[in-house]
């Protein structure tokens, strides 16, 4: 008996190689169709904008205007971010324990590219995003809106609001 030969002719050859290109595509087109996103749970933060000394390298101090964040739950925070208008951001791996707040000068938020810090003099606070990581290990998210009259008060908590008009709260 002789044996026959299997061989594969170019338009199977061809059919092959589009599954194997169109399959993985066709899956993660369908994923994306059919799964929901998935959302960043919101962070228990208040914020208020305030003054605060901050003493510099030579040892003088300077009275400053800063963002202050609290941490209004019980759990510590982790990698402790936030953002100014969509555009200036302090970073740090700073970790905020449970009813604990920090003070952030307004001119330590530098743009993403790094080139020009926030300028404080010219430019008003619209828009402040607070990034941490949660006990849960999860990145929480919640954001401040700010009118025109918040931004110039001092020293009222703000919380979290996806509307212009804010509910503050001590």
């Amino acid at each position: 008996m002789s044996r026959k030969e299997l061989t594969v002719n170019p338009r199977q050859l061809t059919l092959l190689m589009i599954l194997l290109v169109a399959g993985p595509i066709a899956c993660g087109l369908l994923l994306y169709a059919f799964s929901k996103p998935m959302e960043e749970p919101p962070l228990p933060a208040w914020i208020k904008l305030d003054t605060t000394w901050i003493e510099s390298k030579e040892g003088e101090r300077r009275l400053l205007p800063c963002i202050v964040v609290k941490n209004i739950s019980d759990a510590p925070w982790g990698k402790l971010s936030i953002g100014i208008n969509e555009q200036f951001y302090s970073t740090g791996n700073m970790e905020l324990a449970g009813g604990a707040e920090t003070a952030i000068p307004l001119e330590a938020f530098v743009a993403r590219n790094g080139s020009t810090r926030f300028p404080v003099a010219t430019r008003k606070v619209e828009q402040v995003t607070v990034f941490a990581q949660l006990s849960t290990g999860a990145r929480g998210i919640s954001e401040f809106y700010l009118s025109e009259d918040q931004s110039e008060k001092e020293t009222e908590w703000l919380k979290p609001s996806s509307t212009i008009n804010l509910d503050s709260s001590p």
